[in-house]
């Protein structure tokens, strides 16, 4: 008696697979996909608690009426000590460029951030 796979069986096993295959890597491509736009809006929060801290820290530097508005850079976060070096923007893969503005808007007596280019309307 011989032993081993027929060709019918191993091919069977390959169709399988391929299947399994086929059905899996749409669903993993859009999870990978999902999770990176959920780490870039982490990004831009931490860049934005950075310049909460910075702010909170500086409150003469802050909007005085309603309507305006002042940018901080990432350089100036860094060098405050408010945000860690090279925060990375997981689309491309590269560290936000240092000159990356947070605006602060005031809007009454709530202030609203953005990172410009990013989330900023």
């Amino acid at each position: 008696m011989k032993k081993g796979f027929t060709l019918i069986e191993l091919l069977g096993v390959i169709v399988i697979l391929a299947i399994l295959a086929a059905l899996a890597v749409p669903i993993i491509d859009r999870t990978l996909k999902e999770n990176k736009e959920d780490l870039y809006k982490a990004q831009l929060n931490q860049l934005i608690k950075g310049a909460g801290d910075y702010y909170a820290l500086n409150l003469r530097k802050l909007p005085k009426n309603s309507g305006e508005s002042v940018e901080v850079t990432i350089e100036e976060l860094q060098k405050a000590g408010n945000l860690e070096a090279d925060i990375e923007d997981p689309r491309t893969n590269e560290a936000f460029p240092t000159s990356t503005a947070i605006r602060v808007t005031r809007n009454g007596n709530n202030y609203k951030y953005c990172v410009v280019g990013h989330n900023c309307e």
